[in-house]
């Protein structure tokens, strides 16, 4: 986990902003995952890439299935 995440201040910010009212018992869960998630992203983002590993294309043009 990022050592400047603050899950309690992400919680309280982002709660409202998304139109969650996250009830008192609920928030021990809920930090929990937050903390969980923000270990889970920082092993993404630590993963090594090369330049030419992630090409991404601005247009999203869908294909028949």
């Amino acid at each position: 986990m990022p050592s400047d995440f603050d899950p309690v201040s992400y919680m309280h910010a982002v709660a409202p902003t998304l139109g969650l009212d996250i009830p008192a018992e609920a928030r021990p869960g809920v930090l929990q995952f937050l903390k969980l998630a923000a270990s889970m992203a920082a092993l993404v983002e630590a993963a090594p890439l090369g330049d030419d590993t992630l090409d991404l294309d601005g247009v999203f043009e869908p294909v028949s299935p």
